[in-house]
């Protein structure tokens, strides 16, 4: 985000900002040049003003950077804040903690507006000085004239003197139109300041280093001695103690053991994503960091917990392996002969040639067309493509239900074979088999073995076993033949996989239909005025602010300047809270945030007032030139000022229009980079950052090419609005003197009324010059404009106020509930649920594959509350009424959930825990960390946020992580312990039984129905759907 912000303030500077000085400057130089010609004496004379206009710019411009480098900082914070809530605007909702979010939110807002309040001052005392300066310096050159011609102390005429005059108040008007721009130049310096340091920033990892070895024979094997590492955020928190390890090459080497022990740390060390503090890490014997980091990686291929595709096709996608290695020259048809082998060898080759238009189907952003299993299974083939010597596996299966996991199980057990394999799991089914399994504790290795040598020991790892252990019965029957009766019930049609594809590119196109673009815009007198009345408290400032411009004609006083600057601060922070903060739907994008807070408040400030005052002197001009003298004042105004108004008119829409066509054009290489951004481990990890620079500089090529003749166009319309001026001047000039010679006209009448026509005919001039600030402070505003106006269809209204529960929720009635996605309404995803749980009951769902798999094709995967409306059937909760009845921030308040994977707050572990606190039930709870810590240590949280070096006030960054058996243990113990108290329902979902089998109420769905529903034991002794589900997550067989 701060790129993006710090190149639109200096593509800004350095486009049309500075070819609007350039010339200006040029002309400056030329009419000081005159001047000296002319009258040399005069003009040293009137030259002093120039170092008061120099240093009463530079004076403003040192400040106002220094304010705008505090300024950009609090802004791309906000915008982060912003971009991370957006993205879990669901937890929000289902906490209802709207209003602290944006209490949150509104701090930054503030304290930018205080900053920018300081700015205006400095503006007003700026424009304020400069206009001084130059009316001084004329009043000097009339005078100075005037002396000189009267006493004769210098040979000089008339003429020499109006000559030396005008190209004194051309220069000095030059300045003060140039003036305002330095304000752009400044943020744009500053903001170049920031990229150039993130330019220039050296990585002592440098992957595009090519003075590293590159061994021609490669084993596999991997030694760690003696590491230890801790990462730069905590150094004082130790993530490996003086730990060892051998991986022995062509084997599988599994880590287990509970979270924060130090298992992902590993894999970070290997990828050299970090480098340990202490010891060495080798790779066939040699340390890896003298190796080429992009041949390691190419050798070393990681599968994650949560595969990270790119918006390309399954073909590019699975070749983006062959990077690095000898088949990345090959031909298309010899990579897709690898690929089809890889896909094979992954599972994936079956679905894949079922896809629409198969390898060469694009899979959307962050592969969003394909389910859960199916981006898994493509990650893997894209591991083994080139035949890596190490394949690590991070979590690889976490995510999957029962059936999914079998398969990529299935995979990665295939894809493994005689590669050394280094696997990272919570699910002890998937590594039984492996040759070595290490067991880490607080950053140690403690125990490592085989898994019946270990379970034999009794240690560590027998007690993660045996917490695994659903004590299921297997027989022999049931093993031969019902497994696959189970995987053949679960197995979606070939139909459903298409449908679901269907729905996903459905889901895509939707948002392309619902785009802004659709919105009906308004233009730019009705949205300046928009924006003034949009604010109340400021209405009447900035109408007084008006009316004191247009007193001022073409003088900029000291309050103009202090009050518009301030006004639009204020109204920047009013709109953008309002536009931003109100319940609008979950996808509004947060990426535009700080450019539309620039550019409205860049239009709002400043140039508004600028804007009218040029306006208003073109007006006053016209009029002054008629009423002297109505021959040359007419023939000035309505001879010069129509070419004036069309060709600035014409400029207008053409730039609108070649901004929204940039937007487009650019908008593929925006999505590369963002890409990229949050892409970065794994781009890395396949060692592909050039392959993504080539297609970010190539998408950037053709986007340039494509508008130079756009460009070229604006710049005849550009060219046209700034040469009419002199059209308008010498038209006025020839036509005045004309009239004097034939005697209809005195000089003086010539002198006002041409002076009229000349300063009508730069005004207009300076109102076009800033017509890119009309048209991107327009877009802003009308972008603000239609998110404020989106409205959800849940939400607080006036006739829900005050229906919730009173005391909690003591009961939820299911009555025959059916429900089919907006976007997809002849597909149920529910199909007659019934069912109904009171206090003192735990309720457990599992979800069978199918629905799974649309979650998937959806982006969710949290169960939902109440983010949709049934299609018909109701849920009613305590007997007051159906759900969609009631308010939903007051019954929202009464739930709770906790996601698959768990939603932090960009916030401290304190305001994140406090999030669970009803603020207007429990004022006193909000100011007391015993509650905190009573919540702690109910979760049994505790221990471990206290051994942190900074406790409750630890930054959670963004993000959760998966819980280890050991933590799942104890959270599903704090959870039973809450549920005990008789005040709470606990609906769980879950696809790792052993986490459930205490439940008093688990019911099985199938095919949108439930099938099943009993306890742990009824369920296994029907021998149904759950048992067989039962017997794929169990151990103990082996055990």
């Amino acid at each position: 985000m701060q790129a993006t912000s710090s190149g639109k303030l200096i593509q800004s500077g350095i486009a049309e900002k500075l070819g609007l000085v350039s010339p200006n400057l040029t002309t400056f130089l030329a009419a000081f040049i005159i001047a000296f010609v002319k009258q040399w004496k005069l003009t040293l004379i009137i030259s002093c003003i120039m170092p008061a206009l120099l240093i009463t710019m530079g004076s403003v411009a040192i400040p106002d950077a220094m304010i705008d480098s505090k300024i950009f900082p609090i802004y791309a914070q906000a915008g982060t804040y912003a971009e991370s809530i957006l993205g879990s605007i669901r937890a929000v909702k289902a906490f209802s903690i709207e209003s602290r979010i944006i209490e949150k939110y509104t701090t930054y807002l503030v304290s930018a507006r205080r900053l920018g309040n300081k700015k205006s001052p400095l503006y007003g005392v700026m424009f304020g000085g400069q206009y001084f300066v130059i009316y001084a310096g004329s009043g000097l050159a009339f005078w100075q004239g005037i002396a000189m011609i009267a006493l004769l102390a210098v040979p000089t005429t008339d003429d020499e003197n109006t000559n030396v005059l005008f190209s004194v108040i051309v220069a000095s008007t030059i300045i003060t139109a140039v003036a305002p721009h330095m304000v752009v130049f400044s943020r744009a310096a500053t903001a170049a300041s920031k990229l150039f340091a993130l330019i220039d920033r050296n990585s002592s990892i440098d992957p595009f280093s090519e003075s590293r070895t590159k061994p021609e024979k490669v084993s596999g094997a991997i030694d760690i001695e003696s590491v230890s590492f801790s990462y730069p955020t905590r150094p004082d928190a130790q993530e490996l103690k003086d730990s060892s390890l051998r991986v022995a090459a062509g084997k599988v080497t599994a880590l287990v053991g509970t979270s924060g022990s130090g298992k992902s740390t590993i894999i970070g060390l290997f990828e050299r994503w970090y480098d340990a503090q202490s010891g060495l890490i080798k790779f066939d014997g040699i340390d890896i960091r003298t190796l080429s980091l992009n041949w390691l990686r190419a050798n070393m291929r990681l599968v994650q917990q949560e595969p990270v595709l790119f918006n390309a096709t399954v073909f590019d996608n699975i070749a983006n392996g062959l990077v690095g290695t000898s088949w990345a020259t090959g031909t298309r048809d010899e990579q897709m002969d690898r690929v089809r082998e890889a896909a094979k060898l992954a599972f994936a080759d079956e679905f894949i040639v079922n896809l629409p238009n198969g390898y060469g189907m694009r899979i959307g952003e962050r592969g969003g067309l394909l389910f859960g299993g199916q981006k898994q299974r493509i990650a893997i083939a894209r591991s083994i493509v080139a035949q890596p010597k190490i394949l690590l596996l991070d979590e690889a299966t976490s995510v999957l239900d029962p059936h999914a996991e079998g398969i990529v199980q299935k995979a990665l057990d295939s894809a493994s074979k005689d590669i050394t394999t280094i696997v990272i799991a919570h699910k002890l089914a998937t590594i039984r088999n492996a040759d070595n399994i290490v067991v880490l504790n607080k950053g140690r290795i403690v125990e490592q073995s085989s898994h019946s040598a270990l379970v034999a020991v009794g240690g560590t790892y027998a007690k993660l076993v045996q917490a695994q252990d659903l004590s299921v019965e297997h027989n022999d029957q049931s093993d031969d033949g019902s497994d696959d009766a189970y995987t053949q019930a679960i197995k979606p049609t070939h139909s459903l996989a298409k449908y679901g594809i269907a729905v996903a590119q459905f889901l895509a196109s939707f948002k392309d239909r619902e785009d802004f673009a659709l919105h009906k815009q308004t233009g730019l007198f009705h949205t300046v005025m928009k924006l003034i009345m949009s604010t109340p408290e400021i209405k009447s400032w900035y109408l007084l602010a008006m009316c004191t411009c247009m007193l001022g004609g073409d003088k900029i006083p000291y309050e103009e300047g202090d009050g518009t600057g301030m006004f639009a601060s204020l109204l920047c922070h009013e709109l953008v809270n309002e536009c931003y903060c109100t319940d609008a739907r979950p996808e509004v994008p947060s990426r535009s945030f700080d450019s539309n807070a620039q550019a409205i408040t860049e239009l709002m400030g400043f140039n508004v007032a600028l804007c009218f005052m040029a306006l208003i002197n073109v007006l006053a001009s016209s009029i002054l030139s008629i009423a002297v003298s109505w021959k040359p004042g007419l023939v000035g105004v309505f001879a010069g000022m129509p070419p004036l108004l069309l060709s600035g008119y014409a400029r207008i829409r053409i730039e609108t229009k070649m901004d929204a066509d940039i937007d487009a054009k650019f908008s593929a290489s925006a999505s590369i980079a963002s890409e990229t951004v949050n892409a970065i481990r794994t781009i890395s990890s396949l060692a592909i950052e050039r392959s993504m620079l080539r297609r970010y500089t190539s998408e950037l090529d053709d986007a340039v090419s494509n508008s130079t003749l756009p460009l070229f166009n604006l710049m005849v319309w550009f060219a046209l609005t700034q040469s009419v001026e002199y059209f308008i001047l010498g038209l006025g000039f020839w036509w005045g003197c004309k009239l004097v010679a034939n005697g209809q006209l005195t000089f003086s009448q010539f002198i006002v009324s041409f002076m009229g026509i000349f300063f009508s005919g730069q005004a207009g001039a300076t109102f076009f010059s800033y017509s890119s600030s009309f048209t991107r402070a327009k877009t802003a505003a009308n972008y603000c404009f239609w998110l404020s106006d989106i409205l959800p269809k849940i939400r607080e209204k006036d006739e829900n106020k005050g229906k919730g529960p009173a005391v909690g929720c003591q009961s939820i009635d299911f009555r025959d509930v059916q429900f089919s996605y907006p976007l997809a309404p002849d597909h149920r995803v529910l199909k007659g649920v019934s069912l109904k749980v009171c206090v003192l009951k735990t309720f457990n769902i599992d979800i069978s594959r199918q629905i799974a798999k649309l979650r998937q094709v959806n982006n969710d995967r949290s169960s939902r509350v109440s983010f949709y409306d049934p299609t018909s059937g109701s849920i009613v909760i305590d007997d007051i009424g159906p759900l969609t009845d009631l308010n939903p921030r007051l019954y929202r308040s009464k739930l709770a959930l906790v996601q698959q994977e768990p939603t932090l707050f960009p916030d401290t572990i304190r305001e994140n825990i406090k999030a669970g606190i009803d603020f207007e039930a429990d004022e006193e709870a909000v100011a007391d960390d015993s509650v905190v810590e009573a919540a702690c240590r109910a979760a049994n949280a505790w221990d471990f946020v206290s051994s942190l070096p900074e406790g409750l006030n630890t930054p959670c960054g963004h993000g959760g992580s998966q819980l280890s058996d050991e933590s799942e243990k104890v959270v599903q113990k704090a959870l039973l312990e809450a549920a005990s108290t008789g005040n709470r329902i606990i609906i769980a979902v879950a696809h790792r039984l052993p986490t459930i089998r205490d439940a008093d109420k688990i019911c099985v769905f199938y095919g949108s129905r439930i099938v099943e529903t009993g306890t742990h034991d009824e369920l296994i002794e029907q021998g149904g759907m759950y048992k067989k589900m039962c017997e794929a997550q169990s151990l103990d067989r082996a055990a």
